[in-house]
């Protein structure tokens, strides 16, 4: 047996496993609150850690993410290094986003008394905020990081780790964590009790929050064992907990509150919703009818995955530009020198490689496009990325096509969601990440979800409208759509696609 101490921010944990166990499996055993963005799969090389003691020799995975100062600083990849005797563990947990709270969202009458909490769990962020419900104002607000990263950065990581470590254990990090959220917003504010809350979030993060085993989302044909808008049997911070309703496996709660509260579902034009982020989630809203459809776009955009892809924290290469003379230029968040690169900086690094045809139509690269010494895209970076833009932008193009609706007669594109919210909608024209027609027809909403939870926390007599909208929705499965597959494969190439 081995015993592994593992230091956390301000915390120090001890556990004891059979010597040979990875670090990784330490780590989540111990409960910490560390990123494991592929889930242990040995692509990302992302769960760097600082090791002393007895550990296994490096392997080629480990060495071909480590230099030879990495290694002499004792860093080691917790997915592939493992305990052989006692050992110390220190985690980076230096990396902090810049999570997306603001929102727009239309004008509600508020209809209750006392306070209550609107809640938003997404994949890869959370969002607590405290309202009084009598006046509509915000009495205080948290957001982190989704702590069940730790199982891995997308939703099937995390249903995969419900069969390996349990399904109370991935429940019990997001309600702990609300929890957690919920008192310190009470406690700054002052506020000893709340009446309600709302939580909304896509289908599998509901499902994770509600203790339902989500395995059947994985698997054709995709079977939810709720679509919610209902009461949960759950509470938080000691109050009930309304749960919006989701369309179905992949388009959830999320995007029916996002579509409240952009208000397309009251006005007679043509309009098209998108949350691009993980999951690329959209709706398209055309003579009256609603019809939505989820694309596995990855978390790709917001970080993971990449060589040097982070969260947009500081640090991080938020916007890249290039001027009439070719000069290359970027805004790091922060300032100073940068240490990676976010989901916006990467969509108009990608633009600008097009620009300077370092980066051809079909996705070849010849070397690695470096921003600095240490801050690039590699060729690797590359499939990845034409991977996700080509689904997000197939399903437009789907969607499109099956209501028979011209992209030149959808009058707004409206963008919700942390990456998509921070993007250059030129930029995203340009590599095909959405058609370029729609560009200037973006109107960006924020946190959408985050903002229609609001709305049905202070007015919940829009709750029966909000459960319609999603009843009555169509939801297109992409997975059996030739449609989708045809313009799946037309998507990859970079460029404007029309």
């Amino acid at each position: 047996m081995s015993i592994i101490t593992i230091i956390s921010k301000n915390h120090t944990h001890s556990v004891e496993l059979p010597s040979g166990a990875l670090l990784s499996e330490a780590i989540t055993h111990a409960g910490c609150d560390f990123p494991l963005p592929c889930a242990g799969n040995h692509t990302c090389g992302k769960c760097r850690v600082t090791v002393r003691g007895a550990v296994s020799a490096p392997d080629a995975h480990e060495l071909s993410h480590l230099s030879d100062a990495d290694r002499a600083a004792g860093i080691r990849l917790a997915c592939s290094c493992r305990a052989e005797g006692d050992c110390t563990v220190e985690l980076h947990t230096d990396e902090h986003a810049r999570i997306l709270t603001w929102a727009e969202a239309l004008p509600v009458v508020c209809t209750q008394t006392g306070c209550g909490l609107a809640v938003d769990i997404g994949t890869t962020t959370v969002v607590v905020r405290l309202y009084d419900r009598s006046t509509g104002t915000v009495l205080a607000e948290r957001a982190e990081e989704n702590r069940q990263r730790r199982f891995g950065a997308d939703v099937i990581s995390r249903i995969s780790a419900c069969a390996e470590v349990g399904l109370s254990t991935v429940q019990a990090a997001i309600c702990d964590q609300l929890e957690e959220l919920a008192a310190q917003c009470m406690a700054e504010s002052g506020v000893s009790e709340i009446t309600e809350s709302v939580v909304t979030g896509n289908s599998t993060m509901l499902h994770l929050f509600e203790g339902l085993d989500p395995a059947s989302l994985a698997v054709s044909p995709f079977k939810v064992q709720s679509d919610f808008g209902r009461i949960s049997t759950r509470t938080l911070a000691g109050a009930p907990v309304y749960l919006p309703r989701c369309t179905g496996a992949y388009v959830g709660a999320d995007i029916t509150c996002a579509i409240l509260a952009s208000g397309m579902a009251d006005q007679s034009n043509t309009s098209l919703l998108a949350d691009i982020g993980t999951n690329g989630e959209m709706a398209l809203l055309h003579d009256g009818e609603l019809v939505c459809c989820s694309t596995a776009a990855g978390p790709a955009f917001e970080g993971a995955g990449l060589s040097c892809g982070m969260p947009a924290a500081d640090g991080a290469i938020r916007t890249v530009s290039c001027d009439a003379e070719d000069n290359v230029t970027f805004e790091v968040i922060g300032g100073g020198e940068p240490t990676g690169i976010c989901g916006s900086g990467v969509l108009d690094a990608l633009a600008v490689m097009l620009k300077l045809e370092e980066l051809e139509d079909s996705g070849f690269l010849e070397e690695d496009f470096m921003l600095t010494d240490r801050v690039g895209i590699s060729t690797k970076d590359v499939r990845q990325l034409q991977l996700a833009k080509a689904a997000v932008c197939a399903g437009i193009l789907t969607l499109s096509e099956e209501r028979g609706v011209e992209l030149a007669d959808i009058d707004t594109l409206y963008i919700a969601g942390g990456f998509g919210s921070s993007m250059n909608p030129q930029s995203a024209g340009a590599i095909g990440l959405i058609p370029p027609v729609l560009a200037d027809r973006v109107h960006f909403l924020g946190n959408a979800a985050l903002a229609g939870a609001a709305m049905l926390l202070l007015q919940p007599e829009l709750r029966d409208r909000a459960f319609d909208l999603s009843k009555n929705a169509t939801e297109l499965a992409l997975s059996t759509s030739e449609t989708f597959m045809d313009y799946y494969v037309e998507c990859m190439m970079f460029g404007e696609e029309e």
